[in-house]
């Protein structure tokens, strides 16, 4: 049932390394990032998290699925990831209850920003819902600074 504390939020990450990971390590990157994610919304005042689920790829197409209902879980993942990859491009999908869109978008990139730079890496978030149109003329790279 979707009441009107639904939030629906959708994401592309690209998450750079400066040296080649093993596909192992890039899968933790994804499943921390999924975990967390859904722990920083129920830290924030979510209520019910309905599903945050990504689709993660690497340069030669190989790709994961990960996903998590319970920020008490870690991620579920399916799929391998190939060794020797810099490049993760991610889409992100976070669909909770009790939280507005910007908040979810904040802790989106905060956490991946996070995470990618605990694993060497930085990561670029870009906001690719749609239905999110932005009055002001300008580009949603988000380079958030606390």
């Amino acid at each position: 049932m979707i009441t009107e504390d639904f939030t629906a939020f959708a994401g592309k990450l690209a998450i750079e390394f400066p040296k080649a990971k093993s596909g192992v390590q890039m899968k933790a990157v994804v499943s921390e990032t999924v975990s967390q994610v859904a722990k920083e919304c129920i830290a924030a005042g979510t209520r019910l998290i309905g599903h945050i689920k990504c689709i993660a790829e690497v340069e030669d197409g190989k790709y994961i699925a990960c996903s998590v209902v319970d920020e008490k879980a870690d991620a579920a993942c399916r799929g391998e990831l190939s060794d020797g990859s810099r490049h993760l491009s991610v889409i992100l999908n976070v669909l909770i209850y009790g939280l507005d869109r910007a908040r979810v978008e904040d802790i989106v990139h905060d956490v991946a920003e996070n995470v990618a730079s605990k694993h060497g890496g930085k990561a670029k978030l870009e906001d690719i819902d749609p239905s999110h149109a932005c009055e002001a003329d300008h580009e949603h790279d988000h380079e958030h600074h606390h």
